[in-house]
């Protein structure tokens, strides 16, 4: 294939079959963002006027493919996908409007000949993973939605869905000034390269210069380039190997669907298993290993690049894996402080702790998540200190920590202390305001540990509350943080003659008072609101599904909800906090 500008037409046009090699990332292009983008550059698109779509660099195989000329997209692979795909549906749709003879005497059947389909053979081969699903479901027009597997190939469909759904209203006249636009007036500019090595070459110098892409995508680029560089004999078996590593690491990527971004992962390795002086090393990883890279190569020492190579790649291809792992983890003080969704100062030290526990069940891993449980808890949910506070003590731990367990958890003890002493979280605790202190998210999840501390200590002794309950979003089913005496009705106590009376000195110092909270679902809470539930506080408690309401009536006074009431149930609350959260009661 020749470089240089050319007509997309020119480009697909001929015996040739796209390939997206496993190492690439699959299709990441969303209905909106990149896809609305697409369509609207086409449609800005003056008819007759050339549109640079952008360019493409290829490596040609020297196999082939039934026929075809096997030829793998080394960058573009996005772009090349979502035009397939548009072409497909915007031919699809004219197929439906015209009859045999109007089809083909404009001659889409060829057309659809360049693009979708050559003698029944696909144009394009997605990864392998997907390309079973972007033959069958969106080249062809089988059902697709109860086959996806992948994220990637909801995207796929996804993007046939979008395009359809653009589509639909357009009338023929305006389709086929659109397939005019991309056939006839598409303009991209192609590289074409014979090996890895010179692929390697053109990606690195046209893509680290001003392209915008993911760290761990230029991380993937410059270790590419410098085994090209280092590796004086066998380059494309160097080549091959990271290239594997970084297939394995997208197709981690994929599985993890969003919630949680590739950068930060890499970010996290980084700060555990690199060494580095400030956060500007691990901000900037690319900068950082190529500071570390270049001397060695600079100065001869080639075998020392490609050894930093081959066990930085190696070992970043584990954390993907471990952090997926992780994600799925089912240890109790991992599930708890996901809960809590302040991770960003965590994930170092967690990932490098369950990589580093052999112990069974992971349980020095599950010590170390439930240590940070606490802190999390303590620093961050009861104190509302700001996000990143105590995070360069943690990342500083994460990098030193050598797989010494017990010395880790001491020196995690000493961060608790320091950040959080033991007195100031019983005073915020005590604090007459804390319903306006803490967020109520977090005062669901006390009141929530605090239910299952009764229901595994008081009798009669029931199962826990799950976590899919605490963090239900359901309309009726989600848990909202109420008083037990109100100055609305939303309250738990609804018999005006129990609550106390609401004057100043009662809501300034009782109201808001961790004693006067507890939660309950919205539906409940709604069903007061509107005086559905008008029956005796004992028989609302004694039908509560919660045992934190279950036990209120054991601190009436004289059948009243009083300030003593409040004073008498927030110190029972207070001690289960100062036992639950304290490191000193963590069996290691």
């Amino acid at each position: 294939m020749e470089n240089g500008q050319k007509k997309l037409k020119e480009l697909f046009d001929g015996r040739k079959i796209f390939n997206i090699p496993d190492y690439q990332r699959a299709y990441a292009w969303e209905t909106n963002r990149q896809l609305p983008d697409f369509i609207e550059d086409i449609d800005n698109q003056a008819l007759g006027r050339d549109y640079f779509l952008g360019t493409i660099l290829f490596q040609e195989k020297s196999e082939k493919h039934a026929g075809f000329d096997l030829i793998d997209i080394v960058d573009g692979q996005q772009r090349i996908t979502t035009t397939i795909i548009f072409m497909k549906v915007l031919l699809s749709n004219l197929r439906q409007r015209l009859d045999d003879a109007q089809y083909e005497g404009l001659g889409l059947d060829l057309v659809e000949e360049t693009y979708i389909f050559n003698k029944s053979r696909p144009k394009l081969q997605a990864i392998s993973p997907d390309n079973d699903f972007f033959f069958n479901y969106v080249l062809n027009d089988g059902n697709g939605i109860d086959h996806i597997e992948t994220p990637s190939q909801r995207r796929l469909l996804e993007a046939k869905k979008y395009f359809q759904a653009e589509l639909a209203d357009r009338g023929t006249e305006e389709l086929l000034q659109l397939k005019c636009k991309i056939d006839e007036h598409t303009k991209v500019l192609t590289y074409s390269v014979k090996d890895a090595a010179e692929a390697t070459l053109i990606f690195e110098t046209t893509n680290d210069r001003g392209k915008r892409l993911t760290n761990l995508e230029k991380i993937k680029s410059f270790l590419m380039y410098k085994t090209y560089l280092a590796a004086a004999e066998d380059v494309d078996h160097y080549l091959t190997v990271i290239q594997q590593r970084f297939a394995d690491i997208f197709r981690e990527l994929e599985l993890f669907d969003g919630k949680i971004d590739e950068d930060s992962i890499l970010r996290f390795h980084y700060i555990a298993f690199e060494d580095w002086v400030d956060k500007a090393d691990f901000q900037q990883p690319t900068t950082s290993i190529r500071g570390k890279l270049n001397p060695l190569i600079a100065n001869g020492r080639k075998q020392e690049a490609l050894a930093f190579i081959d066990r930085f790649s190696r070992e970043l291809k584990e954390s993907f894996h471990i952090m997926r792992q992780i994600s799925m983890s089912k240890h109790q003080s991992y599930r708890d402080l996901a809960c809590l969704e302040r991770m960003e100062s965590f994930y170092p030290l967690i990932l490098k702790a369950y990589k580093s526990d052999a112990s069974p069940e992971k349980r020095n891993f599950t010590i170390t998540c439930r240590l940070l449980e606490i802190y999390s808890f303590r620093v961050f949910a009861v104190q509302q200190n700001r996000s990143n506070t105590g995070q360069s003590a943690l990342y500083k731990l994460a990098r030193n920590f050598s797989g010494r367990f017990e010395p880790l958890f001491d020196d995690l003890s000493s961060i608790i202390n320091d950040a959080s002493s033991r007195k100031r979280f019983h005073e915020t605790l005590q604090d007459a305001d804390l319903f306006n202190w803490i967020s109520s998210r977090d005062l669901c999840y006390l009141v929530w540990k605090y239910e299952n501390h009764l229901r595994r200590s008081e009798q009669p002794i029931c199962s826990e509350m799950s976590e899919a309950e605490f963090k239900s979003t359901g309309s009726k089913t989600r848990l909202t943080v109420e008083h037990i005496a109100s100055q609305t009705k939303n309250g738990i106590v609804l018999d005006s003659s129990i609550v106390p009376d609401m004057d100043s000195a009662f809501r300034d110092q009782h109201l808001h008072r961790l004693g006067n909270l507890t939660f309950d679902p919205a539906s409940a809470n709604s069903s007061k609101s509107n005086g559905e539930m008008d029956f005796k506080y004992s028989k609302y408690f004694s039908k509560a599904p919660y045992k934190t309401q279950n036990e209120l009536e054991s601190f009436m006074i004289d059948n009243k909800w009083t300030s003593e009431s409040i004073d008498l149930r927030q110190s029972k609350i207070i001690d289960f906090c100062m036992r639950y959260w304290n490191p000193q009661y963590v069996n290691y």
